[in-house]
């Protein structure tokens, strides 16, 4: 008499246990967080790490308008104004001291004779120490709506070697770069030139801040 009931009674408890193990919700919001977090952890440093480079990428192309567009405003830029130039076109970009290094700036303005021949009117680069030498700037192929024999104009171009949070997206530095093209506003051309005659102004760093000097010399 006693096995059966025996029996019947194992058979129930085991029963009532897996019974009461399937329909328990207990832990399940810890389980559901855990499958969860990882992938919103993952998205939002992906997020953050995005949001920061296209931070920067703004700034750049800020810069680089600043840079162009304070060069249209005189007739003739020397190497000092050049300097202020781009000074102020640093304290916009907003980059450390410390990564100035991978900075290279270019201006330069250009002109079209009668003829339909392009002149370069001046250029000024500052490149830091790690900066990348930009591609020559192809002018003959501006459209004479933009470039004629009546109105030259101011090309700007900044590029940024720029060094990530390399959270999982952007792994790599790559070049953020951007070119700036605009119009004198004085005059038909913008001269960059200074009083010595020279048109080409070599700009380092000195002292955490541009320096330009006329001649292709550097200090």
């Amino acid at each position: 008499m006693l096995k059966p009931i025996y029996a019947s009674l194992k058979s129930r408890l085991r029963y009532s246990i897996s019974q009461r193990f399937v329909r328990s919700t207990d832990g399940i919001a810890a389980i559901e967080f855990g499958i969860i977090a990882p992938i919103m952890i993952f998205m939002y440093f992906g997020m953050a790490e995005i949001a920061a480079a296209i931070s920067v990428d703004r700034q750049i192309s800020h810069s680089a308008n600043v840079a162009g567009d304070l060069s249209t405003q005189s007739e003739k830029v020397s190497a000092a104004e050049m300097t202020e130039i781009l000074t102020a076109t640093m304290m916009v970009m907003g980059i450390s001291q410390a990564d100035q290094k991978s900075v290279t700036i270019e201006i330069a303005s250009y002109g079209r004779a009668a003829d339909d021949s392009i002149i370069e009117k001046g250029k000024a680069t500052l490149k830091g120490s790690e900066g990348i030498d930009l591609p020559n700037f192809d002018a003959d192929a501006l459209d004479k709506r933009i470039l004629s024999s009546s109105s030259g104009v101011v090309v700007a171009r900044v590029n940024y070697i720029y060094e990530p949070l390399k959270l999982r997206y952007l792994p790599d530095d790559f070049n953020i770069s951007e070119t700036f093209m605009l119009k004198p506003r004085k005059s038909a051309n913008v001269d960059i030139e200074d009083p010595s005659g020279s048109t080409e102004y070599s700009c380092t760093f000195k002292n955490g801040k541009p320096d330009c000097t006329a001649g292709g010399t550097t200090t």
